[in-house]
């Protein structure tokens, strides 16, 4: 089997089923009645984003991502927002987690990731969102993340992207690796995903360490402070060991 073809059986064995009738979409619209009770007034919508929406999701990696959109006169920050809503989904008993941005918890059998949010002013759709690992409010658009992934052209390296990352225990967040793979890909051909997948794995060894790597919504956030030290160097060693492999069953399977 040559390269590509491989890397498209591996594609197709870590697909995850989406669409109307799906899991994800029918464990969003049960989630759907609690949104509703906790958000009141003030709540603006509930909608996918991240992995799900841009088609870049994998079998093995978070579910769904759904962006909890408050208006811009919510009379709190999205700092106690997140905290209020933590609490809340506490004591409903969905037994939730702290995350980065997000808040998750398992639902039916799936990795659910819920991100409160409150919109800005201007109809922008901006929003703000906290950040628990730096403990800091930041604006952000979830609506241009979705439009600048899914224009790459690279949603096939990216989903094998995360393939090999959650094959080897890495710490790489969903988004920081989006950009990283676009960064590595932006001079690079479509349609020549194995070949691609070396361009990133050699991207990953070199140029990831120092890379900074900023969110397209807001230049000020600095995304790849994400990650530490200590899992870019991670993520550096096993990308060199993947390059020294012959077989393509090696470096993903």
């Amino acid at each position: 089997m040559v390269p590509d073809e491989y890397v498209r059986s591996i594609l197709t064995r870590y697909d995850l089923p989406g669409g109307e009738g799906s899991p994800a979409e029918i464990a969003a619209a049960e989630l759907r009645s609690p949104l509703i009770e906790w958000g009141g007034r003030f709540l603006q919508g509930a909608s996918h984003c991240g992995s799900y929406a841009k088609g870049t999701r994998v079998r093995g990696a978070t579910d769904i991502d759904v962006l909890v959109s408050l208006g811009p006169r919510t009379p709190l920050d999205a700092d106690k927002l997140y905290d209020r809503f933590f609490d809340f989904l506490k004591k409903k008993g969905y037994k939730p987690t702290r995350l980065n941005v997000s808040i998750g918890l398992q639902y039916h059998g799936l990795e659910v990731h819920l991100i409160p949010a409150r919109q800005e002013l201007g109809g922008t759709n901006d929003h703000r969102i906290f950040e628990t690992e730096h403990q800091r409010v930041t604006r952000t658009n979830f609506d241009t993340h979705l439009r600048v992934v899914q224009e790459s052209g690279f949603i096939d390296e990216i989903r094998l992207t995360k393939i090999w990352r959650n094959l080897r225990n890495l710490r790489l967040p969903s988004f920081c690796l989006e950009l990283a793979v676009m960064d590595a890909l932006h001079h690079s051909p479509h349609q020549r995903t194995a070949a691609n997948m070396e361009t990133v794995f050699r991207y990953f060894k070199d140029t990831l360490p120092n890379a900074p790597l900023r969110d397209p919504a807001n230049f000020e956030n600095l995304v790849s402070d994400d990650l530490m030290k200590h899992e870019k160097i991670a993520i550096s060693e096993a990308a060199a060991e993947s390059l020294k492999q012959q077989n393509w069953g090696k470096v993903v399977w």
